[in-house]
């Protein structure tokens, strides 16, 4: 064992608050509690410090995700998307559309945009025709059974 010198310590015995000198095993108390505080210390900071690098890694493999997303076309986006939004809470399949969306060329997003507002302008017009198109089926059908 070496001497308290050594240590960076005092060989004088410590004093309590009140003056009176400390015994051994008072000594051992207090020595065990600094070193209670100082694991605890160290403790605290490995984990903050490995908490840390825990977080950067989940960042940098959630960019690899949409990098690998946007460079695999509709299919990998739509799958990482869902994946992405269904770790996180959120619901799967509106992920998966998102990241569908998202690994699409401007041009064609704007494609399909153009396509359901067109499909929402003519929504009207086809109920029209497809209804026009059962009733002459109807009278189609009618007319051929009384013959």
């Amino acid at each position: 064992m070496r001497p308290m010198s050594e240590l960076g310590l005092d060989d004088r015995p410590l004093r309590a608050t009140n003056g009176a000198r400390l015994d051994p095993g008072e000594l051992r108390e207090v020595a065990v509690a600094d070193l209670k505080d100082s694991l605890k210390d160290l403790l605290r900071t490995l984990l903050r410090a490995g908490i840390g690098i825990v977080l950067e890694r989940v960042e940098h493999l959630a960019g690899s995700f949409d990098g690998i997303a946007a460079a695999g076309g509709a299919a990998m986006g739509g799958l990482f998307g869902g994946v992405k939004a269904g770790l996180s809470g959120g619901n799967p399949i509106w992920g998966a559309l998102k990241g569908a969306l998202g690994a699409l060329s401007p041009g064609v997003r704007i494609a399909i945009l153009l396509a359901l507002v067109l499909a929402i302008l003519l929504l009207p017009v086809t109920v029209v025709i497809i209804l026009v198109a059962l009733i002459v089926a109807a009278i189609v059908v009618a007319a051929k059974s009384r013959s």
